[in-house]
């Protein structure tokens, strides 16, 4: 295995990324059992500015939906980029640089949390989409393949998030209207994007097959980065924020199945054309359509009027957020895979240990996110019938009826986040012993400029 400190050309900075994207899975899992630990063990574990549940809650949010989300974009954008523009990638001296400073500021925004941070991320984006917009014009192509297309519009996404993220604002439903958006550009529009990226490039290449259709691409492509952005406002039904854009919300969130029957029609007609056999692949990319097309028809049906007061403003919406993010984390771990051999040189064994570890993290993952939807639903319920029953849930007797309905599925959630966690030290096992003993194979040649 060799890593040059100072990489060439887009495949040897991927294989940086590829080492890279395992380590932060682990990190991530960790961080999530301890915060779940925190909750559920809070008087026995000992507390001080760091360790403590809202503080981990904060650090975790930052590492799973900001630095695993930039390891993942790095990784698409050096590798698939240029394979969807067919051509080298142009400026990747730059190139290189700004992802590092993307990884680096990503890192350094678990530790602190200010302004100097946000400017560099912004500046580092606006880097990015600048190098990424170049590219774009320079392809070699007569149209963009879907992959890339999908990797431009995350990129604009988040950098459009980040400037957004700045305002300064005083008026508090003018807080929450801009922390509303910039969750939603993030964990709700950029995220299924670089998701769809890589199942585009993996149903055709990975596969072997034939995209179905162009159209219904561009469908889910402008469907999906015109809709998602606004559909979390409804989750604030009631508060502060005007009726009308709650209500634009809700009739836009019901507009997302046009673009979602249009990506699945897309994946399972082209996934027919399965011509390599990859029956691991297709097996990993089907798993992780199904966990993105729950997610979605989750997301479409809170949209109505008798559930929607009773989702928002809980786990629920968390749970949305973090079955868009599952679905990226398993098909990215689908890619690293597909690329081992591309890029090492090495064949993926897939033995029954290595089959455990992918299992593993999925089940974990699936788990995680059905809990966190229960939890959603059963708070809800119980908040809006303590406060119809005039019997508030938020102190006293209320709030202990609330507790005995949830807290099972809060400690459940610390046992399958340990789950996640062990899983991800196999995956991470599985990556390094393909990398350092897998078969030899034949090293994927570079992209003709």
């Amino acid at each position: 295995m060799k890593l040059k400190l100072i990489p060439k050309n887009e495949q040897e900075l991927s294989k940086f990324f590829v080492i890279l994207f395992p380590l932060f899975l682990i990190l991530s899992s960790a961080v999530m059992f301890v915060k779940n630990s925190y909750f559920t063990f809070a008087n026995i574990l000992p507390h001080n500015a760091i360790f403590n549940y809202g503080k981990l809650a904060t650090i975790e949010s930052q590492v799973s939906f900001n630095l695993l989300t930039s390891a993942s974009l790095s990784l698409l954008f050096v590798y698939l980029f240029s394979k969807s523009l067919g051509r080298k990638m142009v400026l990747f001296p730059l190139a290189f640089l700004t992802l590092l400073g993307l990884i680096g500021v990503s890192f350094l925004g678990v530790i602190v949390q200010n302004s100097l941070v946000s400017l560099l991320t912004i500046l580092i984006l606006f880097g990015l989409t600048g190098i990424a917009t170049i590219n774009v014009l320079a392809k070699k192509e007569n149209t963009i393949f879907s992959s890339a297309q999908h990797i431009y519009g995350a990129i604009v996404i988040l950098f459009v998030a980040t400037v957004i993220s700045r305002s300064s604002l005083e008026i508090y439903s003018d807080q929450i209207l801009v922390s509303s958006l910039t969750s939603s550009l993030i964990n709700m529009t950029a995220i299924p994007l670089l998701f769809m990226s890589a199942i585009y490039f993996l149903m055709t290449k990975g596969l072997g097959a034939t995209l179905y259709s162009k159209t219904l691409s561009s469908i889910s492509f402008w469907g999906f980065l015109f809709l998602l952005p606004w559909t979390s406002f409804k989750y604030y039904y009631g508060s502060v924020l005007p009726n009308w854009l709650e209500n634009v919300s809700i009739y836009l969130s019901l507009s997302l199945i046009v673009p979602l029957l249009a990506f699945v029609v897309n994946f399972i007609q082209s996934s027919q054309d399965n011509n390599d056999r990859s029956d691991r692949l297709l097996s990993q990319l089907n798993f992780s359509m199904i966990v993105f097309t729950v997610t979605t028809a989750l997301h479409i049906a809170s949209s109505f009027a008798n559930l929607l007061p009773i989702l928002g403003l809980t786990n629920f919406v968390y749970a949305i957020k973090f079955g868009y993010l599952s679905s990226l984390i398993i098909v990215v771990m689908s890619l690293i895979l597909y690329l081992i051999p591309k890029l090492f040189g090495r064949e993926v064994s897939y033995t029954n240990f290595d089959k455990l570890g992918l299992t593993a993290v999925n089940i974990s993952l699936l788990l995680y996110l059905v809990n966190n939807l229960v939890i959603g639903i059963n708070s809800g319920y119980s908040w809006n019938a303590g406060a119809n029953a005039g019997n508030p849930t938020i102190y006293g007797e209320g709030f202990q009826i609330q507790w005995e309905l949830i807290s099972v599925n809060f400690m459940a959630n610390t046992f399958i986040s340990l789950l996640f966690f062990a899983s991800a030290g196999l995956y991470f096992i599985t990556t390094v012993k393909a990398i350092s003993s897998g078969a030899v194979t034949t090293v994927e040649e570079m992209v003709s400029s």
